[in-house]
C-alpha cells in the first residue's frame, strides 16, 4: 500500500499496525505492510497507545519497587518496627523510602513498546500498554479536534476587534455594516460565534438583531467512534473472573425532575455493600470530585484501587470524563479501570441496578433531593447496609465490608452499623423532604 507525504494514518492502517503487534511483527515489517516509514509507525505507537495501568488480580503484589525482592529497608515507619522489613508491609514507599524506583518493563521501553502480545498481561503488575486501532483513531481525531479550539486572534487583533465593533454600535450601526465598513481581522460569523461562546467581552444583548432568534435546542452529545474502545462491555468481559468478582457497579439515583442534586451510587458486588454520594448536579465534573473525595476516605489513590479498582459503569453523560474518574487529580496515578455497559442493557449490571429497589423503600421515586445534606444520606446508607440479606448468608453488608474495608472509610463516610431491630426500611421516617 503507497502512502504520500504529509498523510495522516487512518483506521484502516491503524488496525494493520495492531494486527502487526498481536502478531509480533517487527515495526520495519509493519510498514512495510502499511507502506510507511518505521518512524512514523514508532510515532504512531507511543503516541497512542493505550496506558492499562497494572492487573488488579488477586495476589498479585502491587508494590511497583524495581527493588521490591532485594530491598532491606526497614524502620520507614513511626509504628517502631524496624525489625521487619517494610516491604512486607503496605507502606506506600514511592513516598516514604530514598531508595524507590518504579520498576519497568523492557517490552514497553523499547520496540514494540506495547503488551498486545504479551502473555503475561492479564497478570502482569508493571505499567501496560496496549495498541487499539479503535482508540488510535479517537485519540488522533480527538487531538485533531482539541488542536483548533479557541480563538485564532492575537491580543491586538482582539483589541481592534471589539474597539470596531462597540464603536460602530454606540452609532446605531449593524454587526453587518461595522464589518463591511473596517478591516476586521475575523468574519462576521466568527465574531459571532466568539460571542455566542463568551469569548469576547460583548453580551448579546448588545446585537439588536441578534436577540431576536431564539437558540436551537441542542440535541444530546453523541460520541465518536472510538470513545469507549478499550472500555466497553466485551472488554470487561475478558477480564479475569478473580478480577470481576470484585467489580464496583455504579450508577446515579434522580430525584424529582425539577432536582439539580442526585445521588452517585457505588455497589460493591462481592459485598453487596452500597455507598451513596450527594452530587451538586448530574455532570461529570460531580462525579470526578466524588470519586476523588472517595480517594481520600480510603486514604489514597493506591488504597483506592485496593478496594474500588474495577468499576462497570453505564453510558450517562456524566461518566464522560474516563481519564478524570481513572487517575488521581493530584499524582495522576490511576486508581481504577473504567467500563461501560453496553447501552439499553442495565442487566449488565443487574446487581447495583436491582440493590436500588433497598434505597426506593426510604426514598420512593419522585422524592426531591434539594433538602438532602451528606448526614442524612450517609444515614439512609447505613440502614440500608445494615439489612440482613439473604446472599449474604443472612448476615448484613456491613458484616461483609469490614472484611474488607478500613474502619477509615467507614469513618469519612460517616456510615455506621444499624443494630437489627432500629433498621428503618420505610419511607418519610430517615428523612422528609
Amino acid at each position: 500500500m503507497e502512502r504520500g507525504p504529509f498523510k495522516h494514518l487512518d483506521l484502516s492502517q491503524r488496525r494493520q499496525i495492531e494486527s502487526g503487534l498481536n502478531q509480533q511483527e517487527t515495526l520495519t515489517e509493519i510498514a512495510r505492510t502499511i507502506g510507511a516509514d518505521v518512524s512514523t509507525v514508532r510515532r504512531e505507537i507511543l503516541r497512542n497507545r493505550r496506558d492499562d495501568g497494572m492487573s488488579y488480580s488477586k495476589g498479585k503484589d502491587k508494590n511497583d519497587c524495581a527493588h521490591l525482592k532485594s530491598c532491606e529497608v526497614r524502620g520507614l515507619c513511626e509504628d517502631g518496627c524496624g525489625s521487619r522489613l517494610c516491604r512486607r508491609c503496605h507502606l506506600p514507599c514511592e513516598s516514604l523510602c530514598p531508595e524507590y524506583a518504579r520498576r519497568t518493563c523492557k517490552t514497553v521501553e523499547r520496540a514494540p513498546f506495547v503488551c498486545n502480545a504479551c502473555p503475561r498481561y492479564a497478570h502482569c503488575t508493571v505499567t501496560r500498554f496496549r495498541y487499539s486501532a479503535e482508540s488510535a483513531d479517537a485519540a488522533s481525531r480527538r487531538r485533531a479536534r482539541d488542536s483548533r479550539d479557541g480563538i485564532d486572534l492575537t491580543e491586538g487583533e482582539m483589541g481592534l476587534l471589539i474597539e470596531n465593533v462597540r464603536e460602530g454600535l454606540a452609532k446605531g450601526q449593524s454587526v453587518h455594516h461595522v464589518f463591511e465598513t473596517y478591516e476586521m481581522p475575523c468574519s462576521e460569523r466568527s465574531f459571532y460565534r466568539y460571542v455566542e461562546s463568551e469569548s469576547v467581552p460583548i453580551l448579546s444583548i448588545e446585537l439588536a438583531k441578534k436577540v431576536r432568534y431564539k437558540k436551537r435546542r441542542k440535541r444530546k452529545a453523541v460520541h465518536e467512534g472510538g470513545f469507549y474502545a478499550g472500555h466497553e462491555y466485551d472488554d470487561f468481559m475478558e477480564l479475569p473472573d478473580e478480577e470481576r468478582a470484585a467489580v464496583t457497579e455504579v450508577d446515579t439515583v434522580l430525584g424529582c425532575k425539577r432536582d439539580s442534586r442526585c445521588i452517585l451510587s457505588l455497589h460493591r458486588v462481592d459485598l453487596h455493600f452500597q455507598i451513596y454520594m450527594l452530587l451538586g448536579g448530574r455532570t461529570k465534573e460531580a462525579v470526578v470530585d466524588a470519586f476523588d473525595w472517595l480517594a481520600v476516605c480510603c486514604g489514597g489513590a493506591g488504597r483506592f484501587r485496593e478496594l474500588f479498582g474495577l468499576m462497570l459503569l453505564d453510558r450517562g453523560s456524566e461518566f464522560d470524563d474516563i481519564d478524570g474518574m481513572e487517575r488521581d487529580k493530584a499524582t495522576l496515578e490511576r486508581r481504577c479501570a473504567c467500563y461501560f455497559a453496553d447501552p439499553s442493557r442495565p442487566d449488565q449490571k443487574g446487581a447495583c441496578e436491582k440493590n436500588h429497589v433497598e434505597l426506593r423503600k426510604i426514598l420512593p421515586k419522585g422524592t426531591s433531593l434539594e433538602g438532602m445534606d451528606a448526614y442524612a444520606l450517609a444515614e439512609i446508607c447505613s440502614h440500608v447496609n445494615s439489612t440482613v440479606r439473604r446472599g449474604c448468608g443472612d448476615a448484613t453488608p456491613f458484616d461483609l465490608a469490614k472484611l474488607v474495608f478500613p474502619q477509615e472509610l467507614f469513618d469519612n463516610l460517616g456510615l455506621r452499623p444499624i443494630p437489627a431491630r432500629d433498621v428503618v426500611a420505610a419511607p418519610n421516617i430517615l428523612y422528609v423532604p
